[in-house]
């Protein structure tokens, strides 16, 4: 299966760790850079790469609500 990195931007440090620890309990490779803002980090995590695209959720998309 193909994997791609994701990028979660602008976090905190606790939200970082947190973060990093959550994807090492799921054994997903992780990595920690400092933000171009040096109060915050951006987290990458190397994850599988689906073959479809999501389906698109229909629940807000009634014509009362367009």
């Amino acid at each position: 299966m193909h994997k791609t990195w994701f990028r979660h931007h602008d976090l905190t440090t606790a939200e970082a760790d947190e973060l990093i620890h959550r994807y090492t309990l799921r054994n997903v490779k992780t990595e920690k850079t400092l933000s171009a803002d040096p109060r915050y980090w951006v987290v990458l995590a190397l994850l599988p790469e689906g073959r479809t695209e999501p389906r698109v959720d229909k629940i807000y998309q009634q014509r009362c609500w367009q």
